[in-house]
C-alpha cells in the first residue's frame, strides 16, 4: 500500500516515529535485497520529523516496478511530500553533525517549521562564537526574509544564509548580490540510501564549483565556501543598523562624490543585468542616499545624467525600479529633465524604462552587444511609431559667461519648410541626429545645414566653432550619398567653377606667352654702339711687323 493519495513513499525514518535517522529506500530489487541482509533489525516509520503520521511502514520489494515503502492497511496519512527530497532537512543535520565533529566545533543543528512543514529551514549554530548559518529550504517572501534576518542578526555575531533550489526570492537575491557580491546555495546528491549536501557561491555571471562540507570552513567572519571571493563582514545588529553604521562615514560626502558613487552603482547593476531599487542602490552607493526625499533623489539623478551618465547615450536612471517591479514615478521627472520627453502614463514610463534598461544591459553587459534603438516619445507623451522623427526638446548649453539666450522669434524662411524652428544652440545636436534618423535623411539634413548657416552669426564662441565642425561633417556625409537631392546641382556648380578656373589660368598663360614672344622679337641693343674706340687701338691693329 502506498500513501493515502496513491503516491509512492520513498523516504522514512529508522527506529521510531520521532527518529531523525532518515533513509531512501533502494528502488532496485537486488539493492533492496542486499540492504535487508545488512540491516535485518531495522524498522521504518512515517516519522513526525518528516511531517508524517507516525505509523510504521513496510518495505515492499518488486521485480516489475519500483520498490517503495507502504503504510499498513487501514492507515490514514496526510503527509504532504513523499519523494526522495522529503528527508533532505534530516540528511543535512547528519552531515552538519559529522562535519562539526571532524572540525572540533561545539555546534548543534535544528530543523524549523516556518509554516509549511518541519523541513522549512535548518539552523546550524556554533555555540561559543555565536555564529549562525541558516539553510533555507522553503521559499520566503522578501519582506519575510528581511524580518527574519533582522531578528537573527541581533542574536548572532555572524549570520550566513544558504538557499536551496528555488528558495530565494528575486529581490532577496538582488540584495545579497549588491551587498556581498554572491549568494550561497546548496543542493543534494543521492548516494545509495542517503543524500549528501553540496555548496557553492553563486553569481549571475560567475559561480564557484559545487563542493562538499569538508571543503568549507567556519572562520571568524562566518561560513567560508571556496570561490566566494572577499568574505563578508560581521552582521552584528540589524541590517538597518549596520547600514546606518556604514553611512556614518559618508555623512560628509560632496554632491560630486555622491554622483560618481551613484553612477558606478548603476553601471554595476547594468553589468549584471539587474534593476535595483533605490534602497539597493543606497546599500551599494552609500547609505547617505537612503534618507533622501524624492525631490533630492531627482536632483541627484539629473546631476548624474548631465555629468557622467549621458556619455554613453543612455539614461541609467531608467534602471531604478520600485518594489513591485515598475519604475517609481519620479523617474519620469528625470526622463523629462534629460530632454527625452514627458511620459503621459505609468504604462508608457514602464515600457520606455524597460527598453532603456535593455540598452544599458547591452552596452555594459559582459559580453556587450549592439544596443536596441531608444523608444521615442511624442509631444503628448505617447510612444512614437517605429521610425518616427524624434521630438525636438530644449537643450541648455552652458558657456563661458552664462547661458546662451535664444534669439527673438523669427519667421521661417520659405526654403526651410519641414524643419522645426530650433533654437540656435539646438541645431548642432539636430545635425548629428539627422545623420542617424530614418526616412528622408538627406533632404532633412540639407535644410538643417541651411538653418545652421543662418544661426552662425548669432552664436558666440565656442558654439560657433562646434557648429561649423558639425556642418562640415554633415556636408561631407551629404556628398557621399547618392540620394542627396542637391547632389547634381552641386556637381554642376563645381564643374563650372573648375572650368572658369581653367579658362582664367589659360588666359593668363596665353598673355604671359605673348609677352615673352614680344620680347624675343625685339633686337637686342648693343651696349657698345656709338662708343669711341680706345686711344691707340686702331694703330695697334694696323701695325705691321718689321
Amino acid at each position: 500500500m502506498n500513501g493515502s493519495d496513491g503516491r509512492l513513499v520513498q523516504t522514512a525514518v529508522i527506529g521510531s516515529r520521532n527518529s531523525g535517522r532518515a533513509i531512501i529506500l533502494p528502488a532496485d530489487a537486488d539493492e533492496l535485497t542486499r540492504w535487508r541482509r545488512r540491516h535485518p533489525a531495522y524498522t521504518y516509520w512515517c516519522g513526525t520529523q518528516l511531517g508524517g503520521c507516525g505509523h510504521e511502514l513496510s518495505d515492499r520489494l518488486y521485480r516489475d516496478k519500483v520498490c517503495h515503502f507502504a503504510h499498513r492497511p487501514h492507515t490514514s496519512c496526510h503527509r504532504a511530500v513523499t519523494g526522495a527530497a522529503d528527508a533532505d532537512h534530516l540528511f543535512i543535520k547528519d552531515d552538519l553533525a559529522a562535519w562539526a565533529g571532524r572540525n572540533r566545533l561545539k555546534a548543534r543543528a535544528a530543523s524549523r517549521d516556518l509554516g509549511t512543514g518541519p523541513g522549512d529551514a535548518v539552523d546550524f549554530r556554533v555555540g561559543a562564537d555565536r555564529q549562525h548559518v541558516r539553510f533555507q529550504f522553503s521559499r520566503l517572501a522578501h519582506h519575510e526574509w528581511h524580518q527574519a534576518r533582522r531578528r537573527l542578526s541581533g542574536e548572532s555575531a555572524t549570520l550566513d544564509w544558504v538557499f536551496g533550489p528555488g528558495a530565494a526570492h528575486p529581490e532577496t537575491m538582488e540584495e545579497l548580490y549588491d551587498e556581498y557580491g554572491y549568494l550561497l546555495r546548496f543542493r543534494f546528491e543521492t548516494h545509495g540510501a542517503v543524500r549528501r549536501i553540496r555548496l557553492r557561491a553563486e553569481h549571475p555571471r560567475r559561480s564557484s564549483e559545487w563542493v562538499s562540507l569538508d571543503a568549507c570552513a567556519m572562520a571568524s567572519t562566518g561560513l567560508r565556501v571556496p570561490g566566494a571571493g572577499p568574505y563578508r563582514c560581521s552582521t552584528t545588529g540589524s541590517a538597518a543598523d549596520s547600514g546606518a553604521g556604514r553611512g556614518a562615514a559618508l555623512v560628509g560626502r560632496s554632491r560630486e562624490e555622491q554622483v560618481i558613487a551613484l553612477y558606478e552603482a548603476l553601471v554595476s547593476a547594468a553589468r549584471f543585468r539587474t534593476r535595483p531599487t533605490w534602497e539597493a542602490l543606497a546599500r551599494t552607493a552609500g547609505s547617505d542616499l537612503l534618507g533622501l526625499a524624492v525631490p533630492d533623489r531627482v536632483a541627484l539623478l539629473v546631476a548624474m545624467e548631465e555629468t557622467v551618465g549621458g556619455e554613453e547615450g543612455l539614461l541609467l536612471s531608467a534602471l531604478i525600479r520600485a518594489g513591485e517591479g515598475g519604475p517609481p514615478s519620479y523617474v519620469g521627472d528625470v526622463v523629462a529633465a534629460a530632454g527625452c520627453g514627458v511620459p503621459a502614463t505609468a504604462e508608457v514610463l514602464g515600457r520606455w524604462c524597460r527598453r532603456e534598461a535593455d540598452r544599458a544591459f547591452a552596452v555594459h553587459g559582459v559580453p556587450s552587444r549592439t544596443a536596441p534603438p531608444r523608444l521615442l516619445l511624442t509631444v503628448d507623451g505617447r510612444l512614437a511609431a517605429q521610425g518616427a522623427e524624434p521630438v525636438q526638446h530644449r537643450t541648455i548649453v552652458h558657456v563661458q559667461g552664462g547661458l546662451v539666450r535664444p534669439s527673438a522669434a523669427r519667421p521661417k524662411p520659405e526654403g526651410l519648410k519641414g524643419v522645426p524652428l530650433l533654437r540656435d544652440t539646438e541645431i548642432r545636436h539636430a545635425l548629428r541626429s539627422a545623420r542617424q534618423r530614418r526616412g528622408p535623411r538627406p533632404r532633412y539634413a540639407a535644410t538643417l545645414v541651411a538653418r545652421a548657416e543662418e544661426a552662425l552669426t548669432r552664436l558666440p564662441e565656442p558654439q560657433r566653432t562646434q557648429l561649423v565642425a558639425e556642418m562640415v561633417t554633415t556636408r561631407r556625409w551629404l556628398d557621399s550619398r547618392a540620394d542627396t537631392p542637391a547632389r547634381k546641382p552641386r556637381q554642376r556648380r563645381r564643374a563650372k567653377e573648375t572650368a572658369d578656373a581653367k579658362r582664367t589660368a589659360a588666359a593668363a598663360a596665353k598673355q604671359s606667352a605673348r609677352a615673352k614672344g614680344a620680347q624675343r622679337g625685339k633686337k637686342t641693343k648693343n651696349p657698345l654702339q656709338g662708343a669711341r674706340p680706345l686711344p691707340g687701338a686702331d694703330e695697334a691693329g694696323a701695325r705691321k711687323p718689321r
